[in-house]
């Protein structure tokens, strides 16, 4: 059978109440209790969670549900969904009930102790335990500003990217390419000769590719390309799965890095990673690890890596 996950089961109750009473209409067995505690009600968005974490918002079945378990259940059903934004706290509170029913109908049955469910939940517990494990070294070793730029400013000329304006002419075969070749090398026009032979949809704008970064060009186009002066076209014909390109550049210009406001954020994810593999790696220096069910070595750390250049294209 397959399994149905707690995200899944959010979704239903969703579901299910408002097609027992409505978007936003709380169940009639939690006005009361809501009324009860709407002074101790702290604001975020509207009234909405229990100021103090071991604050009794409910009663189910004679158990206290408390404001700390409920603020977690609210920040995990919003986490990522801005449509969960829009849900009334109200309507929270009536799903989150409806999860404490089924706790204690679990509970009642004993289901804890199933091997299934055993090992589930131990899994949670040791996914629980190294993200703390982490979050706790992260803690510790913040990264700051300074690594963050120095960082950013090792790999400035990675990130200053030369840009081609190019036309071509595409071609069926080999045949035709050469023969367009002899008429360039004998003085024709290029303009004249794409409106005659090339076969691409660029033909219309008389071969122009516009501008494209040394990253974004065809791999077959890099090499050529990067030898050609403006004015000039490849001798060359270049073959790729489009067919025969007779290529020319009409301007060549270099483009500035992204400033490191631009990049910030995506330096910290960077830095982060390492911070991943440090954490790991010092682990590992002092561990006595031995592998006995598997034939096989223990993975190497993954070396740095850097900015991803092409990330930064503006093309």
């Amino acid at each position: 059978m397959k399994k149905i996950t707690a995200l899944a089961i959010s979704f239903a109750l969703c579901g299910i109440l408002t097609a027992c009473g409505g978007e936003d209409k709380p169940s009639a067995k939690s006005d009361d209790v809501k009324d009860e505690i709407k002074k101790d009600m702290a604001i975020d968005n509207g009234p909405t969670l229990a100021e103090k974490d071991d604050d009794v918002i409910a009663m189910v079945n004679g158990k206290p549900v408390l404001g700390v378990n409920f603020k977690a259940y609210v920040k995990q059903r919003k986490l990522g969904r801005p449509e969960a934004a829009k849900i009334s706290n109200a309507r929270m509170l009536d799903e989150y009930i409806n999860f404490e029913l089924a706790l204690q109908d679990a509970e009642k049955n004993n289901l804890q102790n199933k091997a299934d469910v055993k090992q589930e939940l131990d899994n949670h517990r040791r996914t629980t335990l190294v993200n703390a494990a982490f979050n706790n070294f992260a803690e510790k070793n913040p990264l700051t500003d300074a690594e963050m730029k120095k960082d950013y400013e090792a790999r400035m000329s990675e990130l200053t990217l030369t840009e081609f304006n190019l036309r071509h002419i595409l071609l069926t075969n080999g045949d035709d390419a050469t023969t367009v070749i002899n008429a360039l090398n004998k003085g024709g026009d290029f303009l004249a000769l794409v409106e005659q032979y090339s076969t691409g949809p660029s033909a219309k704008d008389k071969g122009l590719l516009g501008w494209q970064s040394e990253f974004d060009l065809l791999p077959e186009f890099r090499v050529p390309v990067s030898k050609l002066k403006k004015g000039e076209y490849a001798r060359t014909p270049i073959k790729t799965r489009f067919g025969w390109h007779i290529v020319y550049l009409n301007d060549k210009r270099v483009s500035p890095p992204p400033t490191y406001e631009e990049v910030k954020d995506r330096v910290r994810t960077v830095l982060q990673r390492r911070q991943v593999e440090k954490y790991f790696l010092q682990l590992r220096t002092t561990a006595e690890i031995k592998i006995t069910d598997y034939e096989a070595n223990i993975p190497a750390i993954p070396e740095h890596q850097g900015v991803n250049v092409k990330q930064f294209s503006n093309n």
